[in-house]
């Protein structure tokens, strides 16, 4: 049984955090951001010929996305700054690093955002609210006030994993959360994570074609948010960026990066990451023991995976990826909520139905993939205490060895990461059922082109309840057996209760919100899917650990 547990704030008074902290002294952090970029920058361009041309070709990208994408967000001077950094630069006006001084720090103060107590109180509030709603049906005497709403959440949101050691290490270093990334909602269920486990604000980025709306504007610009502007693709911007994630953890701001860069349009685990980011963290890392030494603080990783019973995008988001890939035909509709039937059947569901999402909080890692204690002291793979500052100060190796070395490093690092996605991922009731399910129908058709697969008539995919049942208990088995491994973890509600309870728990809770649910039982008591696209996408969460075989 979930216990829900009370978490007391690792950091009480507001002035003590390090996002308060570094918005406080934004002048200053900015400084130091523009001042990383432009070291950055000198010590990787072989010489001033390559570093006039690179810069050349900086300011003509920003000269051609003003022309093609202009953004309602984009300040006011863009035209004018640009043209006269063009100017001096073919003038030979200024010295180059004096130009890239202030490119880099007006990039800077572009990418910053801001932090507001009353905004992030506010915000609290409604990630509770939120997620109250979606996941506690309506009724006449429901909980009013945060501290009501959190202790109902609590039992629906069940965080299991290493909470102690996250608390504990968020004390002695820099966190860095690395979710997977299904849903639109993971931003507001991550919020509400850290916010009950008592853990300070983290900041994030996001991308700034959302600071176009001027409400979201006024609200993230308040969040501890800074901007991506993914239009930007020049080197002087990607430097300025990472520099801003590394003085950021530098300067203790806990962060959240979304590895994976966007939402699983299959519904599978990340498999490969977008390092650039993440790569931050070994620069932060570097750069605390460049200023402190070997006892400087450490940067933590803490790899975080999402379970839910439904998401609400996943009709929309599986149906594009496999168009893309020519398995399917889908023509979206413009706006889907303007189907009256759909609408209102949403909300009925909407008012009426219950769930849960799991979250599941890894081993914490430093930043070179090496679990670690409560103390922050690293271990290798055969358990022994090691020391990573010597892998960060060989001063006989040259900036480019350096950067190679990190990058190594990095790659290193995303692959651990992956592993504990995998071994951190939860098996739900409806994502066991949509596994097992999907599996006996594809098999029924093994023949078939997934895509021809795809085409068949709902009528043709149906699968005797005593074979469900059947391949249910004998993949479960199998789980469990993986979970003692310390493979992959299992949810409660598949350790206790009679088979066709679990199996009545997943059809109750599998793709809730959808206008066609993946599977449903027929009158003659068997199983069958109103939407194949979605039951794929559900099924999906549990491949990569060869459970396909164990489907007769």
């Amino acid at each position: 049984m979930y216990k829900k547990l009370r978490y007391e704030p690792i950091l009480a008074n507001p002035s003590d955090w390090p996002v308060v902290k570094m918005y406080r002294a934004k002048d200053i952090f900015l400084k130091a951001v523009s001042e990383r970029a432009v070291m950055d920058i000198l010590s990787s361009e072989a010489d001033t010929l390559t570093l006039r041309k690179d810069l050349a070709k900086s300011l003509a990208y920003e000269q051609q996305r003003l022309q093609k994408i202009p953004w309602k967000v984009d300040p006011k001077d863009e035209s004018i700054f640009w043209s006269e950094k063009i100017d001096a630069l073919n003038r030979e006006e200024l010295p180059l690093s004096g130009l890239l001084e202030d490119i880099t720090l007006r990039y800077a103060k572009e990418i910053a955002g801001g932090f507001n107590l009353w905004h992030y109180r506010l915000g609290q509030f409604t990630a509770s609210y939120s997620l109250n709603r979606l996941l506690n049906p309506m009724k006449p005497r429901r909980p009013r006030t945060l501290s009501q709403i959190q202790s109902k959440l609590q039992g629906q949101i069940h965080i299991l994993g290493s909470i102690n050691e996250l608390r504990q290490l968020a004390r002695e270093g820099t966190i860095i959360m690395v979710p997977t990334h299904c849903s639109h909602f993971d931003s507001i269920l991550i919020s509400w994570v850290i916010s009950t486990l008592g853990l300070p604000p983290f900041i994030y980025g996001a991308g700034l074609n959302l600071f176009n709306k001027q409400f979201f504007a006024y609200f993230m610009n308040k969040l501890g948010t800074y901007k991506v502007d993914r239009r930007k693709k020049n080197v002087t911007y990607l430097t300025t960026l990472k520099a801003f994630s590394s003085i950021a953890l530098h300067w203790g701001c806990h962060s959240l990066f979304y590895p994976g860069g966007t939402r699983s349009r299959t519904g599978q685990l990340e498999s490969s990451l977008k390092l650039g980011l993440l790569g931050t963290a070994l620069e932060a890392q570097q750069i605390n023991y460049e200023v402190h030494g070997p006892n400087a603080p450490k940067v933590f990783i803490v790899p975080v995976v999402f379970n839910y019973h439904f998401v609400l995008e996943a009709p929309f988001l599986i149906r594009e990826y496999l168009t893309a890939q020519g398995d399917y035909a889908y023509k979206p509709e413009k706006d889907w909520l303007n189907n009256s039937y759909k609408l209102l059947k949403l909300i009925k569901t909407f008012a009426t139905k219950g769930s849960s999402i799991t979250v599941s909080i890894g081993q914490p890692m430093d930043v070179l993939g090496n679990e670690v204690d409560m103390s922050g002291r690293s271990y290798d793979s055969q358990g022994a205490s090691i020391d990573i500052y010597k892998h960060f100060m060989d001063e006989a190796q040259d900036s480019f060895e350096k950067g190679q070395k990190l990058k190594a490093y990095t790659r290193t690092l995303g692959q651990r990461i992956i592993k504990a996605y995998y071994k951190n991922n939860c098996v739900l009731s409806s994502c066991l059922l949509a596994f097992v399910a999907f599996e006996l129908m594809r098999n029924k058709y093994a023949a078939s082109s997934l895509k021809d697969f795809l085409s068949l008539p709902t009528t043709s995919l149906i699968v005797p309840y005593a074979s469900l049942e059947h391949n249910f208990e004998a993949v479960r088995q199998i789980i469990l057996a993986l979970e003692v491994q310390d493979i992959i973890r299992v949810s409660e509600e598949l350790k206790q209760g009679s088979i066709a309870s679990m199996i009545l728990h997943g059809l109750s809770n599998l793709g809730l919100y959808h206008d066609q649910l993946p599977l449903i039982r027929t009158k003659e008591g068997d199983i069958m899917t109103k939407d194949i696209c979605s039951l794929l996408y559900y099924h999906n969460k549990l491949t990569g650990y060869e459970l396909e075989k164990y489907i007769k």
